[in-house]
């Protein structure tokens, strides 16, 4: 009997019992799974420091490849000859032949590592910052790797089979490059599992709950969201704020909350699990991240699941999902307290429904991407 076609997933993002960081690659894969008829095996990229081991989620077998490189990526990708024989020789002891496909989430480490392979290569793109030049610590050595990050990422991009993006942005950002130089190209949308996000039929807050989901980074914009709740609130508009996430910028936004007062309207609360968050964007009333430099934001299309409407930025990618007479309405100015606020207010006053649009339904976004003519060809 003829074994079935291996694809392989190789990314250093998924999710474990511990961090669901990762959860809409593991939602991909669950997809390509169910709709294909491929042998789909997982390889995660960590540090040669890391301590994770392999080990299986929710059925999932994950496999750890480890890498060698210095710490806090500096120049990255140094050690990739040695890394790129040690893969094979990972595959081979894992007893991992006849690979048809590779998929491989985000430029480094993952695009690094497989251009020797012979199989066709798939690399997807996760975020604008498509090179990766503001990943690192040390600023001084950030300026003088940034040549070298673009050489070699765009030589590793340009040896791919198909360069995929979660939206046009993403590759409009990939053709700033003069020397990118695209086999082929294509865009993947990150589509949302309507299984776990769905509208519910349960009574909603008799104050107007706002909701936000994500990283407390300064590009996520949270302070203007919070400033602009303040504003309403000044107004003697009767509102209430939950905010979900952590990161660096989550203790100056907690020290405003406390500084004005505004502790029992804004409530900062602890992350959940992926698949419980469904309860989450039911029990409000609008979700809003104001988020400058976004490359989807699958936030967006799990609240739009739930028939939910959101408000983003202008200019980011899920601009290319929402339909043009919506725009107006559900999208503010970058970085301005008085446009998020005037779009914030527009639907409190009018309630406009957002109903979701199925075509962005993961099964049937991953079922069209199966459906290329790159699978063909094999």
């Amino acid at each position: 009997m003829e074994s079935k076609k291996q694809y392989i997933v190789l990314t250093p993002f998924f999710p474990n019992e511990n961090s669901h960081v990762g959860s809409y690659i593991y939602d991909q894969v669950k997809a390509i799974i169910n709709l294909s008829d491929y042998d789909v095996k997982i390889i995660k990229v960590t540090s040669f420091f890391s301590l994770e081991k392999s080990y299986n989620y929710k059925e999932i077998n994950v496999r750890i490849f480890k890498i060698f490189d210095f710490p806090f990526f500096i120049f990255p990708g140094l050690f990739n000859v040695v890394n790129k024989i040690r893969l094979k020789h990972f595959l081979q002891k894992q007893k991992i032949e006849n690979i048809k496909f590779i998929h491989s989430h985000i430029s480094y480490p993952s695009a690094y590592l497989i251009e020797d392979l012979e199989c066709k290569k798939i690399i997807q793109h996760h975020g604008l910052d498509v090179l990766q030049l503001k990943n690192g610590r040390v600023n001084f050595i950030r300026r003088i790797q940034r040549r070298f990050l673009i050489r070699n990422g765009i030589k590793h991009l340009n040896h791919a089979d198909i360069n995929i993006g979660v939206s046009s942005l993403v590759l409009q950002k990939l053709r700033d490059y003069k020397d990118y130089r695209p086999k082929q190209e294509f865009v993947l949308y990150n589509g949302v599992d309507t299984l776990k996000f769905f509208k519910k039929d349960i009574v909603k807050n008799k104050i107007f709950t706002i909701g936000c989901i994500g990283n407390f980074w300064k590009i996520k914009g949270h302070i203007t969201l919070i400033k602009s709740v303040h504003k309403i609130i000044n107004d003697g508009i009767k509102i209430r704020l939950r905010l979900i996430g952590s990161g660096p910028m989550l203790p100056s936004c907690k020290r405003y909350v406390f500084e004005n007062n505004l502790s029992k309207y804004i409530l900062f609360e602890n992350e959940v699990a992926h698949d419980k968050l469904n309860d989450f964007y039911n029990a409000i009333d609008l979700f809003v991240l104001p988020s400058y430099y976004e490359a989807l934001g699958c936030v967006y299309l799990e609240s739009w699941a739930t028939n939910t409407p959101f408000i983003s930025i202008k200019g980011q990618g899920i601009s290319e999902l929402i339909p043009e007479k919506d725009r107006e309405h559900f999208m503010a100015k970058e970085e301005s307290v008085e446009s998020l606020t005037e779009k914030i207010l527009l639907q409190y006053n009018t309630r406009r429904d957002f109903p979701f649009d199925n075509n962005y339904d993961l099964n049937k976004i991953i079922s069209k991407f199966l459906k290329q003519s790159f699978f063909d060809e094999n």
